[in-house]
């Protein structure tokens, strides 16, 4: 329980960390908005005249003269001149705003002017604030001009906050699939930007609870979200929130209620070092095929609190990230025929500490070493055996970062050794190799490939199984027929294993699926999923079928 004690302490110095950012810098960001930025229009005056939005043909090309642009003041307005033109001529109007349009933005550089972190005499130069230090000598100038407003309207990921936890919160495969012309642009709401998005669909279940005795059923499913994300030259904080419900037909047992809110900041003390923090919390419905869960009457609710924060600290080549977390999970009870199963005796606690060094050998490549640890600590014995599951882990990775910012490749891949110790010595250790990837290849402008792969030990509360190595792998195939046409392919592989035979599941999973861009704030998609699940015992086994189809409106 001092444990649990202690984790609270650590919430509320996270939420100090994100917060205290907010509120100290959030003046200072209006007004450098206004005197170093260029302010973000109006996406529907501006669609029209900036090319490649609404002409998916377009190659996006700007013309003007740098040197016929009227000088501005520092909010952005033409300042005054010894221009005599007549201001009441409209030409000399339309002059005057075709100039602006050619004004030099924020953040541009001469042609021969080195990029933030490029080596000189084998030393680099002072990124700029604002810019992640860690990625600031592969970023391209593009990603340089953040504050310039075309870019940012191009490519809204460009806002979002760089990973906190790179093998748990890689997010660089979705920056890749930049489908211009019809990428979102979100809403300006003073320093923020707003990325509002709403999926309406229905879907098909052929085998509901995953049984051998399969029961359909369809459901119609709506899907909320949002993220707010700010458009700050310094420090960053970003919101999101997503919502699942689903409303089965027959069995309302499947009905999902799912959420996730988080919040995640950035403050930089440097041009050489940030913290990063995340604060988060998730609800969602346990799976019929997960462990310990019931293939009969109610789901288990399963409520995951979490915070996280990252120290990154930068030395010439050298990279340095120490990063902590503390991971609550709450079960909820079960109901089957009357008969209440209480699941408190599956809550836990994680905490967990770990640091990366990494070199950067070229832009786009660097090799890293990461050791972690962590403490899962149970309040309660198991029902199953009466052995408390409170265990202590390590995990060890050596691999290769391809960098966050590349146009082909992007991503990373490990491999390592991961063991994690119950308390209880009648419980058996569980180790392994562990491998863990989120990598991207761009093979050619239309067509990419992805592969992701995930390994660690899960917890269960079988009777004398201390937990089950857990396996993941998918590779997967993205092709744009047309620039508002997509398809895919992907073929996913699970397993878990306890090492003692008691607990061996295996799942293949094959995707097909297709989106149609309507317009930019329309996408229609299709997506059909064959399972097949092999696990100890006939009674266990299951193949199963879904069909999703449904609209997704966005800004």
């Amino acid at each position: 329980m001092s444990d649990r004690r202690h984790g609270w302490f650590y919430w509320s110095l996270v939420a100090a960390v994100l917060l205290v950012p907010a509120s100290a810098r959030f003046a200072h960001a209006q007004s450098s908005a206004r005197q170093n930025l260029t302010n973000i229009e109006d996406p529907a005056a501006s669609d029209a005249s900036e090319p490649g939005l609404d002409d998916p043909n377009s190659d996006g090309s700007e013309s003007g003269d740098p040197a016929s642009a009227a000088p501005a003041d520092a909010d952005g307005n033409p300042a005054a001149t010894d221009d005599t033109s007549d201001p009441d001529d409209t030409n000399s109007s339309a002059d005057q705003n075709d100039s602006d349009e050619s004004l030099p933005q924020a953040g541009t550089r001469d042609p021969g002017e080195a990029n933030p972190g490029d080596l000189v005499n084998g030393e680099p130069l002072t990124p700029p604030q604002g810019i992640d230090v860690s990625s600031a000598s592969a970023r391209d100038p593009a990603e340089i001009e953040l504050p310039d407003q075309r870019a940012a309207r191009r490519d809204p990921l460009l806002y979002q906050i760089e990973d906190l936890n790179p093998i748990t919160d890689n997010r660089t495969t979705a920056r890749l699939f930049r489908q211009e012309p019809y990428d979102p642009v979100g809403i300006r709401i003073g320093s923020f930007v707003l990325f509002p998005e709403l999926d309406l669909g229905t879907s098909y279940y052929s085998n509901v609870f995953h049984t051998p005795s399969a029961k359909s059923d369809v459901a119609f499913d709506v899907v909320p979200s949002a993220r707010l994300v700010s458009n700050w030259s310094r420090h960053a904080l970003e919101f999101s929130a997503t919502g699942i419900l689903s409303f089965y037909n027959d069995y309302t047992t499947e009905d999902d209620r799912d959420y996730q809110l988080e919040a995640r900041g950035r403050l930089d003390i440097t041009s050489r070092a940030n913290i990063q923090a995340l604060i988060s919390r998730q609800q969602s419905f346990e799976d019929r095929s997960a462990l310990d869960a019931s293939s009969v009457g109610t789901r288990a609710k399963i409520i995951e609190d979490r915070a996280e924060a990252a120290y990154n600290q930068r030395f010439n080549r050298l990279s340095l990230q120490l990063r902590g977390s503390i991971s609550d999970y709450t079960y909820g009870s079960t109901e089957d025929l009357g008969v209440t199963t209480n699941n408190q005796d599956r809550d836990y606690t994680q905490y967990e500490e770990a640091a990366r060094v990494m070199w950067e050998l070229k832009p786009q490549l660097s090799p890293f070493f990461e050791v972690a640890i962590n403490h899962r600590d149970y309040a309660e014995a198991a029902q199953s055996d009466g052995i408390n599951r409170t265990s202590n882990g390590e995990r060890y990775r050596f691999g290769i970062s391809f960098g966050n910012d590349g146009d082909i490749v992007r991503g990373e891949v490990s491999l390592g050794y991961g063991v994690q110790t119950p308390s209880d010595r009648r419980l058996h250790p569980v180790d392994g190799l562990i491998i863990d990837a989120n990598a991207t290849w761009r093979i050619t402008p239309l067509t990419s490939i992805l592969f992701n792969a995930m390994s660690d030990v899960s917890e269960t509360t079988t009777a004398d199984v201390g937990g089950a190595f857990y396996r993941s792998a998918s590779i997967g195939i993205r092709h744009q027929l047309r620039s508002y046409l997509v398809v895919s392919a992907a073929f996913n592989y699970s397993n878990q294993d306890s090492q003692d035979g008691v607990i061996s599941d295996n799942e293949f999973r094959e995707i097909l699926g297709i989106e149609y861009f309507a317009d930019r704030n329309t996408v229609l998609y299709g997506r059909y999923e064959h399972v097949n699940f092999d696990g100890i015992g006939i009674p266990n086994d299951y193949v199963g079928d879904e069909i999703h189809v449904g609209i997704r409106l966005r800004r």
